[in-house]
């Protein structure tokens, strides 16, 4: 039997490279989706309100880059404003006081999918154009552009490289962030898609929920260890879930035996990705959607909107503890702070 890493290195390489190729462009010295030449805006200087799901987020730090690349391209401004805690009730005052500073566009990641939908109201009432970016409403009507990452393909990649690299035996467990979480639900559904596909031997347990807490995750594995001796692998839905796995599985002494795949390439993230304590990271392009976001605003802004490609659905990076230092993956690792 090949070691994990050494399976995971061959899964890792052919995956990449077909998102890769996918990709439009990502990497922040990349103008690819980007005009050569800017329509012109007749003198006037927009301002682009972006509001993440949260601004401490490494997630949305690296969006907020994207966007910045993008706006210095462009010529205009972005106002990045959000609550620190992923919680709807904190985000909708941010995104109320924001309209009455009139920006000329606003680009919104959503931390809940209908309690903003009236908040967005107001700006389309206002004639301001509105963009969801990663995260999405139920009801898109007026919206000038969607633009996420494939949840479902991030999954199914991630059941791709851990099947590989686990030959297609054992039991795998899932431990997935809060129930009913759009993404969440997405990326388990094309997860047990690829394995149920590609992977039939392989017995896949039903979600267990952290609720994107590292100790309930870690507790979690811990007990499925005990319950499971055939566990070969674990999918952590996000990046503290996956951090958790990996704690319950190296402090078990089964590093090397169980196999991590995880989701997000935050810091802390990475690290445990370089150190083989997670295998496998599905890695989303903050880059792209940051830039995407400005330069469709500006598209609209500037009746240009023929370049406006909606919905944007990219496809994610698989990164595993051998390619952690290809610059070619690496660039799609999250940024700690743009500022």
């Amino acid at each position: 039997m090949q070691s994990p890493n050494s399976r995971i290195r061959k899964a890792g390489i052919a995956l990449s490279a077909v998102a890769l190729f996918g990709l439009v462009g990502c990497s922040s010295s990349s103008d690819a989706g980007s005009s050569s030449e800017a329509p012109d805006a007749g003198g006037k200087e927009y301002t682009i309100a972006l509001v993440p799901g949260m601004t401490t987020h490494s997630a949305y730090q690296t969006m907020y880059c994207g966007a910045l690349e993008a706006a210095d391209e462009l010529g205009v401004k972005v106002d990045f404003q959000g609550a620190n805690a992923w919680d709807p009730a904190k985000q909708l005052p941010v995104v109320q006081s924001m309209l009455a500073t009139a920006p000329d566009a606003l680009l919104l990641v959503p931390a809940d999918s209908s309690a903003l939908r009236p908040a967005v109201d107001q700006y389309l009432a206002a004639d301001i154009p509105v963009i969801t970016v990663d995260t999405g409403l139920e009801d898109t009507s007026g919206l000038t552009a969607v633009i996420s990452s494939d949840n479902v393909q991030g999954g199914g990649a991630a059941a791709e490289a851990l099947g590989e690299a686990i030959d297609g035996k054992g039991t795998v467990a899932i431990i997935s962030g809060v129930p009913g979480a759009t993404t969440d639900v997405d990326r388990v559904e094309g997860f047990r898609a690829v394995m149920e596909e590609k992977y039939p031997d392989v017995k896949v347990l039903e979600p267990e929920y952290s609720r994107s807490v590292v100790a309930t995750a870690e507790s979690q594995v811990q007990a499925l260890m005990l319950a499971h001796s055939d566990l070969t692998g674990v999918f952590g839905v996000n990046g503290n879930s996956a951090t958790g796995a990996a704690n319950a599985v190296v402090n078990s002494g089964h590093a090397g035996d169980i196999v991590v795949a995880g989701y997000d390439a935050e810091p802390g993230t990475v690290e445990q990705l370089r150190a083989g304590n997670i295998n496998i990271l599905v890695v989303q392009d903050f880059i792209q959607e940051g830039r995407l976001g400005v330069e469709y605003a500006y598209a609209k802004l500037t009746g240009d909107e023929s370049k406006i490609d909606t919905p944007r659905v990219l496809d994610n990076i698989i990164a595993t503890t051998d390619n952690a230092d290809d610059p070619e993956i690496s660039k799609y690792f999250y940024i700690e702070s743009c500022l």
